[in-house]
């Protein structure tokens, strides 16, 4: 393997939670191997590393001060092209402002949206970015560590933005990569080009190209490293076995119902009583059992109600902890609990969410997925309501795949279910596009993939 002469590469992990299966000591090795030191700045207590190569330091969240968050209204609201494609999502974030900012909205509505194309506008906001917002809470480990490159691995949180302005400024390369399929349409547009992106699939890098302004040739597809844990079937155990190990019925069938954070939906508590009230009424042909299985970013408390309730089986991702909860998390996990969800996707007869990228990985396992389209009994505005979720600009593939079945109604949900339950192979097809749009791989080897891109990038840019 070509070296790269002892060149230094900054990792920055903003939310490192979720990097344990890629940013390890195995791949941490594959990287210094390459001749590369590292530099991982994130979270206390995130990662580990016992190699002499890498060094760990704390990231420091710096709040955003009040004339920042100006700048970023106006690029991302009061200036913003609605014009381009992939922008149902803005058109919405746009409209809950609306309704919360109202001098910004006459702004752009009486000369916002004139100029929203113009090139000199976008020029003098990025200049001001660059010009008033400054920070110098990271020059020493700039000046003690030279980095020669950077990696980022989510680019769009705002803990980032004093760093990717210090690399910008001093010229130093950098390589981010697209956590999410959601985040290139519906986070603010970083105030930093960076040179190179690394996305899951063709659709969100036609999103970099034609929403961001990206070149071809600077954004890569890896696929979702993520979700190489679910190619991983020799961890997939017996159907009886996981369902002893959940304390559950071998004779029911298991209705998962998987919770988004709070932000995703008010009415998610009401629905999940009304599927568990479907079972105990007998609505469906075969005997069930509701298996919920908790975000990581959300309280077990919102559903006080079904613990301890026959045939209700609770599911964490992983223990309950408070060690990184300035990231919203409520739960800590590792390997164990990342095979316990691919078992749960793969075993699950049906699982319901509202509309979240466990929709995706269900499809993996060519498992059926109901999504939520509707409220319960709450009278909610289109900005809050579950409704716009299906509008979004990365959900509209799946909507359009005919993969899964969107119900709108108690009564819809119910039929939806027990469709499902009496011929689990219904919308396979759909469900098996679903995979081939987002994931773009199923070789299980993404992670690999990314950190070729990483050691390439580095390769490209070395002087």
């Amino acid at each position: 393997m070509t070296k790269n002469n002892d060149k230094t590469l900054l990792i920055v992990l903003p939310y490192g939670i979720g990097w344990k299966s890629i940013i390890n000591e195995e791949n941490l090795e594959m990287l210094t191997n390459s001749g590369l030191k590292i530099i991982l700045l994130c979270e206390p207590n995130m990662i580990e590393s016992n190699n002499p190569n890498v060094i760990i330091k704390t990231l420091k969240k710096i709040p955003r001060t009040k004339s920042e968050i100006a700048v970023g209204l106006l690029r991302n609201y009061v200036f913003a092209d609605t014009s381009k494609p992939h922008s149902e999502t803005l058109k919405i974030k746009i409209s809950e402002l609306d309704s919360s900012h109202t001098f910004l909205s006459i702004i752009r509505k009486s000369i916002g949206k004139f100029f929203a194309r113009s090139t000199t506008i976008k020029n003098i906001l990025a200049w001001s970015d660059s010009v008033f917002f400054s920070n110098s809470e990271y020059d020493d480990l700039f000046s003690k560590f030279s980095p020669d490159f950077i990696f980022v691995t989510y680019p769009f949180s705002f803990y980032t933005y004093p760093i990717l302005r210090h690399a910008h400024k001093s010229k130093i390369p950098i390589l981010g990569y697209v956590p999410s399929w959601d985040n290139l349409t519906s986070k603010w547009e970083v105030p930093v080009k960076l040179n190179k992106l690394i996305v899951w699939n063709n659709i969100m890098k036609q999103e970099a190209i034609n929403f961001l302004g990206y070149s071809d040739d600077s954004v890569s597809i890896t696929g979702v490293p993520q979700f190489d844990i679910h190619s991983n079937r020799s961890s997939l155990l017996d159907r009886g076995k996981f369902i002893n190990n959940l304390h559950g019925d071998e004779n029911k069938k298991i209705l998962l119902y998987a919770t988004g954070t709070a932000q995703l939906s008010d009415s998610e508590p009401f629905i999940v009583k009304m599927i568990y009230d479907m079972i105990q009424n007998n609505k469906f042909d075969h005997p069930c059992q509701l298996l919920l299985r908790v975000h990581p970013r959300r309280s077990l408390s919102d559903f006080d109600d079904l613990i301890d309730k026959p045939d209700v089986l609770i599911q964490t991702p992983g223990k309950a902890s408070k060690e990184f909860q300035d990231s919203g998390y409520v739960w800590k996990s590792d390997f164990t609990d990342y095979s316990t969800l691919s078992n749960t996707l793969y075993h699950a007869d049906v699982m319901i969410n509202v509309a979240s990228t466990i929709t995706i990985e269900s499809c993996l396992f060519d498992t059926p997925v109901v999504n939520i389209g509707f409220d319960a009994n709450l009278d909610l505005d289109f900005n809050r309501s579950v409704k716009r979720h299906f509008q979004y600009s990365h959900y509209l593939d799946i909507v359009e795949s005919n993969g899964v079945k969107i119900a709108n109604s108690e009564q819809e949900l119910s039929e939806f279910i027990n469709r499902y339950l009496n011929d689990p192979t219904l919308e396979s097809t759909g469900r098996n596009l679903i995979v081939d749009n987002q994931c773009s791989f199923r070789d299980g080897k993404s992670s690999e993939r990314l950190l070729r891109y990483i050691i390439d990038f580095t390769k490209e840019y070395s002087v």
